[in-house]
């Protein structure tokens, strides 16, 4: 499949790893592989994890409408304490207290028309596979046992602190696990002994739980090889979890970096508090959905650069919601004077101003406000055939963004 290089040198990414922009060269000429890291499926997902998905949902769109074939896995953490102790409140089983939020988490990205994922995955599957990875990282030295616990030795990692560009005495003031046992401050556990027994596994090291930083890597050397193009996530993720994952990637596989781009969302905030559980100020996507629809939601979260982080706040969704609807009676006088329907799109004119926004590290609040102005413009046109070109340039723009002004 041929690639459309559809504005200017073609698509700028930011890339965590480098701390920089750079040209987008994937790995293979025509196929993307991105890996995401999902919740942990403990609750519902709340806005902070809407505006992540729907981010690279558009991102995958965007990268299949300039051609590529796109592959987007997004994992969900179904071992943690957190669910079994859910579940033990509640009166089931931790799996199926999982169960029921992995089934959740699928339909409510479907609610918010997050279509592009490829596979969810969930940790438990993955099991035999983070064993084997686990047990190659300690035939390599890379890793040291401590009882019924295995830690991953960060001092043999060459390049541990470069994704989140911090020196090793920075990195042991925020360490990632507290035990006397450790050899350095930052090493963390690759397999823990089991506090508690309902979520267990019998392993080389006797029973326990893989820890949360090797799981995403037995989902990914499985599902998308030793390199992949993208890993996205939050950007809290960034230490330990995938600086851990980064290391223990390369100590498996020796190749460097495991992940072409590392790209990261701001943080959705709550007057200026991460939005969380904990918190006691999560936003359901549920309850969202039921007050906005899937549209408007996406021109909320894609009005702010995914980069910087964004306070929630319902008065400027409300402003939103306001101008998707001028825009969609103005996108209904477009279609009413079309001659035609072009329902497959392609590259108008009209959308160069949009391409260049989304080839410039994704700038979806410049891609809005260029689909705004097409739709304004293209309701003043004033001939069928000017019309059939603002309306193809728009359902265009729609389907890129998941912004329905025809529906």
């Amino acid at each position: 499949m041929a690639v459309l290089i559809l504005d200017g040198e073609g698509l700028q990414v930011f890339n965590t790893l480098s701390g920089k922009l750079e040209p987008f060269n994937p790995i293979s000429s025509n196929h993307v592989r991105i890996f995401l890291c999902g919740p942990t499926v403990q609750n519902l997902i709340h806005a902070g994890h809407a505006r992540t998905d729907i981010f690279y949902d558009m991102v995958a769109r965007y990268l299949k409408h300039k051609g590529y074939e796109v592959t987007l896995i997004v994992n969900m953490t179904d071992i943690d304490e957190s669910i079994v102790e859910a579940a033990h409140q509640t009166g089931v089983t931790p799996q199926a207290y999982a169960d029921r939020y992995v089934k959740a988490f699928i339909e409510d990205a479907a609610k918010l028309g997050v279509h592009s994922i490829t596979k969810f995955t969930r940790v438990s599957d993955y099991i035999p596979q983070i064993m084997s990875l686990i047990s190659g990282l300690v035939a390599k030295g890379r890793a040291y046992l401590d009882g019924g616990d295995v830690y991953f030795d960060t001092t043999l990692a060459p390049h541990f602190g470069a994704l989140s560009h911090q020196s090793p005495e920075e990195m042991s003031l925020r360490p990632t696990e507290l035990a006397p046992s450790k050899r350095s401050l930052t090493d963390f556990k690759l397999w823990r002994s089991a506090l508690i027994d309902d979520q267990a596994w019998e392993s080389p090291w006797g029973v326990g739980v893989p820890g949360w930083h090797i799981q995403d890597v037995g989902v990914i050397l499985t599902e998308l090889g030793q390199q992949y193009d993208i890993h996205g996530g939050a950007r809290e993720l960034i230490y330990p979890h995938h600086e851990a994952l980064l290391a223990q990637a390369e100590g498996i596989t020796g190749v460097a970096p495991s992940a072409k781009y590392w790209m990261h969302t701001g943080l959705l905030t709550v007057d200026g508090k991460k939005m969380s559980k904990s918190e006691g100020n999560m936003v359901t996507v549920r309850d969202l959905v039921t007050k906005y629809g899937p549209s408007q939601l996406r021109m909320y979260f894609l009005s702010s650069h995914y980069r910087q982080d964004m306070d929630f706040d319902e008065y400027k969704l409300d402003r939103v919601d306001e101008e998707f609807w001028r825009l969609k009676d103005r996108a209904k006088l477009i279609r009413d004077k079309t001659s035609y329907r072009a329902e497959k799109g392609g590259p108008y004119v009209g959308l160069m101003p949009l391409y260049g926004a989304l080839d410039m590290d994704f700038d979806t609040p410049s891609a809005l406000r260029c689909v705004s102005q097409l739709v304004d413009e293209g309701a003043r046109a004033t001939t069928s055939t000017a019309a059939d070109s603002y309306y193809g340039a728009v359902l265009t723009a729609s389907r890129i963004l998941g912004v329905d002004f025809f529906g």
